[in-house]
């Protein structure tokens, strides 16, 4: 089994491309059949994926919050944005240019797919929730009692994430939103 770690909001063969898994990770879930692995390796690396192999329960923990959750977040956020339109009675979705626009990508992405991973993935799901709320909660006491210190060390520490994930090439520095 493998994973490829790239795409988009969109699926299906209209919307690939030659160079879709081009230096992009591949995790290829470790399997007794040594024969079996090692073609699944060099079919990847043939379409330019970098690989790491991985055991299955390191897969559903690391993507449960780098992966998963972002996609359950996404989704909320949009669910919580037409819960506020309607109660507040506000067209929210025309001043969608920034954040909530970048969610909505996020959250365009195949339903049925993403339900059978939080399904299927559910302990380690529920567990990355529970984190979430935490981290949630302490934003919200930092917010209410104005803790300015606490509240720009996390934005910093926030930013500096940003920093290693473009280092690590897993993004690029200049931001085009699917606009290029």
């Amino acid at each position: 089994m493998s994973h490829p770690i790239s795409g988009s909001e969109v699926s299906g063969p209209g919307y690939g491309n030659a160079n879709l898994f081009k230096n992009k990770w591949c995790i290829i879930i470790k399997d007794k059949n040594v024969l079996k692995q090692k073609k699944v390796e060099k079919f990847w690396k043939s379409l330019g994926s970098k690989i790491i192999i991985m055991n299955p329960d390191d897969h559903d923990k690391i993507f449960s919050v780098t992966s998963h959750l972002p996609h359950l977040i996404a989704y909320n956020l949009i669910k919580t944005a037409q819960d506020f339109q309607k109660k507040k009675n506000k067209n929210l979705i025309k001043f969608s240019a920034g954040g909530l626009r970048d969610f909505s990508r996020i959250a365009a992405s195949n339903e049925i797919m993403w339900r059978d991973i939080f399904f299927e993935n559910k302990t380690n799901m529920i567990e990355a929730i529970n984190l979430f709320m935490k981290n949630l909660k302490d934003f919200k006491k930092n917010i209410s009692k104005k803790e300015n210190s606490k509240i720009i060390k996390k934005l910093i520490n926030s930013k500096a994430v940003r920093k290693q994930i473009i280092s690590q090439k897993q993004d690029i520095s200049k931001p085009d939103f699917g606009r290029e």
